[in-house]
């Protein structure tokens, strides 16, 4: 897997990477809840913001205008979900 986008698609795994920042940041390293919390709220913020720039229209090669891995950003969400449940094991 290569890491790929196009438009503003670079938000999708951004995104989850800034809000983890910012959890351990306030919440110390070690604050797994916070961390939890923070890529839940991530991955919301994801969807939202891929729902909304992808309600633009396609391109002319008939995808959608923001992409992350070649997938839509708003479906990008599982980065956020892979990082939650690493906090897990």
């Amino acid at each position: 897997m290569t890491l790929t986008w196009r438009g503003l698609g670079y938000l999708g795994f951004m995104i989850p990477l800034a809000f983890w920042a910012i959890a351990c940041t306030i919440g110390g390293v070690n604050n797994f809840n916070a961390m939890r919390i923070a890529f839940v709220l991530a991955a919301i913020t994801v969807w939202v913001v891929g729902s909304k720039l992808n309600a633009e229209g396609e391109c002319e090669d008939g995808q959608v205008p923001h992409l992350t891995f070649d997938q839509p950003m708003q479906y990008s969400v599982w980065v956020s979900v892979a990082f939650l449940v690493l906090t897990f094991m």
